[in-house]
């Protein structure tokens, strides 16, 4: 079994150097020297960070991959996943939930539906785009293998016998690159570290992850 500690470790680690990066004052230093003296130990915190962050299993390809081979590709393909998202905005239209519509499709509709989802309106529109589209790529991944659809398949062997350190891999890195990780990523080391994570978000401040998402828009 994967000792997961460490990577928990690494995140409240993280945690504490970005509220100290923030709570930084000199009163010897100009403005602009006190954001460089933070900018430093905020890349620092990132560098720890990243060096602490698992290394992916070899050989296994992403979901995003995986998924990217199997859309269509000639013109009689996208001829049929066209007529499958048409007839997937009329389901939406007559009010069929979308986790049903996947729940009950064949692999050409669930791929229509992973292909269709960033310009539906409900996510063209909402605040978390990003992470419904995650959200419902997600689903339909699970209903291919679930279907039998055989590279799908492998890749699902491979995140299960992998999950804890797939999940802290996305999260940490995700963390690295700006504040906190998306819900998506904590969903997923809940499900594969749930220990781990209430270690993580035990006393969880987002207070500390807006101000460094803040300071990298400041910078740029």
């Amino acid at each position: 079994m994967t000792d997961t500690s460490r990577f928990a470790a690494a995140v409240r680690g993280y945690r504490d150097e970005i509220a100290a990066a923030m709570q930084i004052s000199d009163d010897n230093l100009s403005a602009t020297g006190l954001g460089e003296k933070q900018r430093a130990a905020v890349a620092a915190a990132r560098a720890r960070l990243l060096a602490a962050v698992p290394p992916l299993p070899q050989g296994g390809k992403s979901r995003d991959e995986v998924l990217a081979s199997l859309s269509a590709s000639s013109t009689a393909e996208i001829a049929r996943m066209q007529h499958e998202q048409t007839k997937v905005r009329a389901l939406l239209d007559a009010g069929r939930p979308l986790g049903q519509i996947i729940a009950d499709a064949d692999p050409l509709r669930a791929l229509a539906v992973a292909d269709l989802v960033e310009t539906l309106p409900q996510v063209l529109e909402s605040q978390h785009g990003a992470d419904i589209v995650a959200e419902v790529r997600g689903l339909v991944f699970e209903r291919l293998a679930d279907l039998g659809v055989e590279s799908v398949a492998k890749v699902r062997d491979v995140e299960q016998q992998n999950a804890p350190v797939i999940a802290w891999h996305r999260a940490m890195t995700e963390m690295a690159a700006g504040s906190d990780a998306s819900i998506a990523a904590w969903q997923d080391v809940y499900r594969a570290d749930a220990a781990g994570y209430e270690k993580v978000r035990e006393g969880f401040d987002g207070h500390v992850y807006e101000w460094a998402r803040r300071f990298d828009l400041a910078l740029s």
